[in-house]
């Protein structure tokens, strides 16, 4: 398996010369498995992946399977951008939970509604199909598992698993809703063994222990949050992910320093902060 970050940034793009190094697109996480392409998120970074992918094929029919596992608009805001959708030999799948309200297709079409964007989904060249996850699927020789997490709106995260490896996504795992007690210890618990002996956790850590006591109930995790996570599940390396668009460079420096000390002491796993254009080999 091969992963590469696209997009690392959470709520809202924050480009600019302070962020340069981590970057400011938010989320999009490229798998590559068996020859497949499997993406997790398009958030705005998922625009340079579709270009790339243009590349890449010369022409050729590009295959693409897009997990969404959450519809705010810094998970999808990207995709009406992704050039591959706009090539009528391109095979793109989006898969994705029911809406609480509307079917996982009219949730995702909402942003293309004429008073947001001048392209329907259904005047889109590639046709893309649309899979409502209701269990496990399998795309060639991988196999996805989804989890529902604690944020405002229906939130899921992804398991990825292929030839022994395995890569647990998850853009907003928040621990807690306010207090603790048996249902969210249970919760959290449920979570722990969904990611359990992962070889990468990829999860959202937007706040840092003091940012949190001013945002309690937002549904953002604390970098404290996630590496408690990353220890009951064993993970085997844990990125940090979903970056607050006002922590500059030096702020996320800072954060993954701190979580790599902590992870240390408590006998946990390697820490690394995301940034785009990162990949890694399991």
């Amino acid at each position: 398996m091969r992963i590469r970050f696209w997009g690392v940034r959470g709520s809202v793009p924050s480009p600019g010369p302070a962020t340069a190094r981590y970057g400011g697109n938010t989320p999009c996480v490229e798998i590559r498995a068996g020859g497949r392409v499997l993406i997790a998120d398009a958030g705005t970074g998922i625009r340079a992946l579709g270009d790339a992918l243009v590349r890449e094929r010369a022409g050729a029919p590009i295959e693409a399977h897009l997990f969404i596992g959450h519809t705010h608009w810094d998970h999808i805001q990207g995709l009406p951008f992704f050039a591959p959708l706009y090539r009528a030999e391109s095979l793109i799948t989006l898969y994705g939970v029911p809406g609480a309200t509307k079917p996982f297709r009219d949730v995702i079409a909402g942003q293309m509604s004429s008073a947001y964007f001048p392209v329907r989904p259904d005047e889109l060249a590639a046709r893309p199909a649309f899979v409502e996850l209701r269990g496990p699927v399998q795309v060639g020789e991988t196999n996805v598992h989804y989890h529902y997490l604690n944020h405002p709106g229906i939130t899921v995260g992804f398991r990825f698993e292929h030839d022994g490896r395995s890569v647990c996504y998850m853009s907003e795992p928040y621990a807690r809703l306010n207090t603790r007690g048996e249902f969210m210890d249970k919760e959290d618990a449920a979570v722990a063994r969904f990611a359990a002996d992962a070889d990468l956790l990829i999860c959202e850590s937007q706040y840092t222990p003091d940012e949190y006591r001013r945002r309690r109930g937002w549904g953002h995790s604390t970098f404290e949050d996630v590496l408690d996570l990353a220890v009951r599940a064993k993970a085997q390396r844990l990125a940090l992910f979903h970056h607050d668009p006002a922590h500059d460079d030096a702020a996320i420096d800072d954060i993954e320093a701190a979580c790599a000390r902590a992870s240390a002491a408590r006998g946990g796993p390697p820490v690394f902060a995301a940034r785009e254009g990162l990949e890694l080999e399991l």
